[in-house]
Order: structure tokens, then sequence, then C-alpha cells
């Protein structure tokens, strides 16, 4: 295992016992190792995550702010760990998955690369294909384990046994310009938009489904997709408004990050003639004037020269 994930690990056991001593005792180590667990991550992070006292710890601001961070990653971790051990008398022969790539990356990569060390001769094959099929295989005996969004029905399927990694959100969104030009301020006026959704058989679609159907919203997707990332692009390039998980987004706030990182530099670095120009390239309506005005508009506050 990850020498930091087994420190955060550690962490989130005190928050939970409250105490150096019943944590050590939940996780049969001594408190001694629980204590330098603790040191190690403050040391790691520059910080104290707990204020110890008489009846025995409590969390500092920071310890707080890191706990919300990471908890359900922590969960996650865990739960996938437990799939795996059901395995771990298996020496040789096949452990046989099926789920789609994101959800296999994002869940249980970890643990299975931690299997494949300990496992070296247990070969895993990974299959992808709509859920209702990989459901279908499972219940035949064709797949081990799957990976997938929930809800869906598994009553008839007596054979499936359940095991929730995590718990995900999911949100509607659109570009800014998009929702400005729609004058899109909540739900109920968003019913004259186009809309790039998942594919109608999918376990996204029966996510997306449920929620319009207990909102009384009644919606015609104009274009399906079957990728993520493809509705992300479509939808940031005004198309219409999308359906994903909060999670799956945190690559556009990042990348926004990114971006004004760089223009940071390039304004601070302006009159250094060794330092490189700035170029904006993309679709129309992806915000490439509003980006260069801003930059202008700093340089102008600085009295730095521009042409």
């Amino acid at each position: 295992m990850n020498a930091d994930l087994e420190l955060y690990r550690v962490f989130c056991e005190v928050v939970k016992h409250k105490n150096i001593s019943k944590t050590a005792e939940s996780m049969y180590v001594s408190q001694s190792a629980v204590t330098q667990s603790i040191q190690k991550l403050e040391t790691i992070l520059g910080g104290n995550v707990f204020n110890r006292n008489k009846n025995g710890v409590e969390l500092t601001e920071e310890g707080r702010n890191l706990y919300e961070y990471i908890k359900d990653s922590i969960e996650t971790m865990s739960n996938a760990e437990n799939i795996f051990s059901k395995y771990i008398n298996l020496e040789k022969g096949k452990i046989r998955i099926g789920g789609g790539n994101s959800l296999v990356n994002s869940l249980i990569i970890n643990p299975m690369i931690e299997f494949i060390n300990k496992y070296p001769n247990v070969d895993i094959l990974i299959n992808s294909g709509m859920t209702d099929s990989l459901i279908q295989k499972l219940a035949n005996g064709e797949l081990d384990l799957v990976v997938l969004n929930l809800p869906f029905k598994l009553n008839k399927y007596s054979n499936v046994e359940v095991f929730p990694l995590k718990k995900s959100q999911y949100c509607l969104f659109c570009s800014k310009s998009y929702a400005k030009e729609y004058n899109i301020k909540n739900l109920e006026n968003i019913e004259e938009c186009k809309f790039v959704f998942p594919k109608t058989y999918s376990s996204k679609s029966k996510i997306l489904n449920e929620y319009l159907k207990n909102n009384n919203i009644e919606i015609n997707p104009n274009y399906e997709v079957s990728s993520t990332s493809i509705m992300k692009n479509l939808v940031m390039s005004n198309i219409g408004i999308g359906f994903a998980k909060i999670e799956a987004l945190n690559d556009i706030i990042s990348d926004i990050k990114i971006i004004k990182k760089i223009c940071d530099k390039f304004i601070d670095t302006f009159d250094n003639p060794k330092e490189k120009n700035l170029l904006f390239i993309g679709n129309t309506g992806l915000g490439k004037t509003f980006m260069s005005n801003c930059i202008a508009n700093e340089m102008l506050k600085r009295n730095k020269k521009i042409l």
C-alpha cells in the first residue's frame, strides 16, 4: 500500500474514535504506531491536524478541512479492497471484471495494482459494455465482479451481491455564456435549451431520467454521447446543457486554475524579452477574447505598455 495513503487511513480512524488508544485497538497496532503515523502526516502536511487534550484529540481547522477532502476517497479505497479480499487465497487463475474504464480507473485501480503485486500469477481481465449486458454476464457467471453506477434493479438476480464503493453527486451543467444567453437561473426555464445527455441505455441515463421524473421535468436530448469528455467539450463549446458527476467536472475547474496561473506569469514577466508570448486558440465562444481583455486590463492597471 502507498505509505501516504496508509497515513491518511490512520488519520481517518483517529477522527472516528477521537482517541489514540481506541484507534490503536481498532487497527490492532500499538499506540506509538498510531502516534508516529499522525506525526509523520503532520510533518508531510506542514501543520497540525489534531489538538491533544486529556480526553483524547480534536481536529484543528486544517484537520477538519483535510478530513472533508479525503474521507470519501478513503472509504472508497477500503470498500474496493474488501472486494479483492475474497480472492486472497487464489494463487493461480483469472478474475474477470466488468465496467467502464473511468469507473475501474477511479474506484478500484489502486487495490487492483496491490493485488497484482501480491499475486502475480493471477490474471485480471477487464471487460467493458452496457450496464444491462454486464449485469447479465455477472449473473450468468461470465464475470466475477462488475463496477457500475447505481441505480438499477437487481431483485431478479438472487446470486448477485452488491458492495457500495462510494456515493456520487450528479449535476446539470453548461458554460457561463450559454447560461447567460438563455437566462438560466434554475430548473424552471431550461426546457427551451438544447441538451447533451448520456446514451439512453447507460446507467447515467437511468440516474438522469429518475432525477427528471422526480422534479416533473420533461426533456428530450438533442445529442446523445457515450463519453463524458465528449459531453464536456460540446457543453463548453456552447452546444447545450450536459449531465455528469460533479467530480468529473473537476478537471474543468483545474484547467481554469492552470490557465489563470499561466496568465499571471505572462503578466508578471511581460517586460522580460526572453519570456514567450501567449496565444489562445479554440472554437468560437470559449472566452479567448474575454481572457485577452482581462490580461490587457490587468497590465494597464500595472502601468505596463501595450501596443
